[in-house]
């Protein structure tokens, strides 16, 4: 696994897009485990804005849980006046958050990034023009269309998608906002969807971190998968992750989509095969690329990520061919960020 060290100066860029100024307050928790380089370049960072912070290790023990650690009187109270709380932690869980004064705190969790492009690529200021763009597309735009030229053709209405952005800036207390990432999230409730989705060899079934060898075709009606086509290991890898799903009632039902924000060159994977593909998925979705998502409400049956497809606001693009459009490419100031 490859370590990779994010330099104090684009995480002084993360934290100033936060809202961290010389004014600012800031608590840093951390654990036995953290990152040397990450804790350090994330110190330097809040020394270079200026401002005020504490490192806290809340790191269980012996005697006392993560939970405790957090609720100590001392650390309680600085909590309390924070601006912000960096997570830099493995322990910091959904529970202890809600059952602590970090229920009203805004949150960003960075854990240790294991894929190389990310220590260089994390320009969350390029990310969030990026989400800002698509939401003014939105205001104006009446369907939005996934399409490739191999035969690939979904069409979902406007009004029939919810969205949120992912791009690492906390704006809601409570919840914490996971660096690095850079998507959009739609959720769809189309019973009256019919389209056809082709995967071709280089796109991703996420489930199984799995490189699409042959074609294949997923046949939407209804809003759910009635036929997977293609007699290959794929398709078997398919039909086996949609059977497992508990709920199967939803486990054929299209859930929605993400479209990755995140920009890095295109030329880092060494071919349409390349194994580190697998990692450009998730919330750190390569810009450009398209994961349609299966399942319930509550629990994704099946992720698949198109690497080459096109996507359409009514009649502007957004992305060609698995890369970004004119729309969304980088400006020179991204670009000079990342030394291109």
């Amino acid at each position: 696994m490859i370590i990779s060290r994010i330099s104090s100066e684009i995480l002084s860029q993360q934290f100033e897009l936060c809202g961290v100024t010389k004014n600012s307050y800031v608590a840093l928790l951390t654990d036995d485990i953290v990152n040397e380089y990450l804790q350090s370049n994330s110190e330097v960072a809040l020394k270079q804005l200026g401002c005020r912070f504490d490192t806290f290790n809340i790191q269980w023990d012996q005697k006392n849980t993560t939970l405790m650690k957090v609720q100590n009187e001392i650390v309680h109270d600085d909590l309390a006046h924070s601006d912000l709380v960096i997570d830099l932690s493995s322990g910091l869980s959904d529970e202890i958050i809600k059952h602590s004064t970090l229920s009203e705190k805004l949150i960003i969790s960075i854990p240790t990034p294991s894929f190389e492009p990310y220590s260089h690529s994390m320009t969350s200021a390029g990310v969030m023009q990026r989400a800002q763009r698509i939401n003014a597309l939105l205001e104006n735009t009446d369907s939005l269309t996934i399409e490739s030229a191999s035969g690939t053709k979904l069409r979902f209405s406007s009004d029939d998608l919810v969205h949120s952005s992912h791009t690492g800036v906390p704006i809601e207390g409570g919840v914490k906002a996971g660096w690095p990432s850079g998507c959009v999230e739609f959720f769809s409730h189309m019973s009256n969807l019919d389209a056809e989705i082709v995967l071709m060899p280089g796109d991703i079934i996420d489930n199984a971190l799995h490189l699409v060898k042959s074609p294949v075709v997923l046949q939407i009606r209804g809003g759910n998968i009635v036929e997977i086509i293609g007699e290959s290991s794929d398709a078997n890898i398919l039909k086996v992750q949609l059977e497992s799903f508990s709920d199967r009632e939803h486990a054929y039902r299209v859930k929605g989509f993400n479209i990755g924000l995140l920009f890095f060159n295109g030329d880092y994977f060494s071919g349409p095969f390349d194994p580190k593909k697998v990692n450009a998925t998730g919330s750190t979705l390569r810009g450009g690329w398209t994961t349609l998502t299966f399942g319930s409400d509550i629990a994704k049956s099946l992720s698949i990520t198109l690497t080459s497809s096109n996507l359409l606001f009514d009649n502007v693009e957004v992305f060609l061919s698995g890369d970004f459009a004119a729309t969304m490419k980088p400006d020179i100031y991204e670009l000079a960020l990342m030394g291109l």
